[in-house]
């Protein structure tokens, strides 16, 4: 009885969801659910608006409406609070084969598991960078048009918001809720359930860099690498796949790949993690902001996530997930 008595009342615990008390940031739900929301819109616009003969820049001025945008507007009404923890500084030199370690990790990891899901026969994912086929001509402004449209800008505005704004917001439970969160998070934004593990990982890694650099820059240079892969290798790696449906040996050359680069950039965070655990704090005024790496006791993640993706808007935005998921199936 008396247990019944210290239960809240469902008119109390419908409004523990509704406001999400327990979320980490409640504003950071609708940012998410808006970038869903005009991703999805953009195919809309993409068939009764635009031309195939303006697509490098119709694709960069989509990317600039559903990211970047919305990302200002989101730091102006949040103020100095999140400024203050978005890490938009450049790496370190002393950061660069973490980074290359990175990027080689990324390109192997993500290239296996895409393997493994099947992309490489697949038809491309939901996403905006898929809204045009880019063409390549051979010609240098072709060339810097593409690498624009399809390499720095994708790199910089997804890191903006998913390794800044997100970290930054979930991060009030540490390093490890704040990784998973913006990495779960990005892993939606491809609308694709085949490829979910590989942007899952994508995504973890991205945010790994990105806390032990200290910097959302760096997770951009990585991102921008990977990108670069996309554009002028994967198409040939795909082809190879299609035309000799035999991959033993690419399998093997990944796997290996991944396993030095993992090695090499376990080996890099070592370092700098030392190398920083060496500095007196005192002499470091940035590590004394530094989140720990995990402030939720091992029962508390079930409720934590539940909470996370519970909250009314975080709801919708996994509403809009599988109905990109749908067209993109159907189309």
């Amino acid at each position: 009885m008396e247990h019944k008595a210290n239960r809240p009342s469902a008119k109390a615990r419908f409004h523990s969801f509704w406001h999400g008390e327990h979320t980490v940031s409640k504003p950071t739900a609708w940012l998410i659910f808006a970038i869903y929301a005009l991703l999805l819109l953009s195919r809309l616009i993409d068939t009764f608006f635009l031309t195939r003969e303006n697509q490098y820049l119709s694709t960069v001025l989509l990317q600039l409406l559903i990211f970047p945008i919305p990302a200002y507007l989101y730091i102006r009404l949040r103020g100095d609070a999140l400024k203050g923890k978005l890490a938009l500084k450049p790496p370190s030199l002393s950061h660069l084969f973490l980074l290359l370690s990175a990027i080689l990790m990324l390109i192997s990891g993500c290239t296996l598991l895409g393997l493994i899901c099947g992309m490489m026969n697949a038809q491309p994912s939901f996403t905006l960078y898929d809204t045009f086929s880019s063409i390549h001509d051979g010609t240098a402004s072709a060339t810097v048009r593409l690498i624009l449209a399809y390499g720095i800008l994708p790199a910089f505005c997804e890191e903006l918001i998913f390794r800044s704004i997100l970290c930054a917001e979930y991060e009030k439970h540490g390093i490890l809720y704040a990784s998973l969160l913006s990495s779960l998070f990005f892993a939606l934004l491809h609308f694709d359930l085949t490829a979910l593990p590989v942007y899952l990982f994508a995504g973890v890694l991205l945010a790994a860099v990105r806390y032990v650099s200290r910097s959302g820059i760096a997770s951009m240079i990585v991102h921008l690498g990977y990108n670069l892969f996309g554009i002028f290798l994967q198409a040939g790696l795909s082809g190879y796949c299609r035309s000799t449906g035999s991959i033993g040996l690419l399998v093997i050359l990944l796997i290996s790949l991944l396993l030095l680069s993992s090695a090499f950039f376990c080996g890099e965070v070592s370092r700098i993690l030392k190398r920083r655990g060496a500095r007196d704090l005192l002499d470091d005024p940035a590590a004394l902001s530094t989140p720990g790496l995990n402030r939720i006791p091992l029962r508390g993640w079930p409720s934590a996530l539940l909470h996370a993706f519970t909250y009314p808007p975080a709801v919708g935005a996994l509403l809009l997930w599988m109905l990109g998921v749908v067209l993109h199936i159907i189309r």
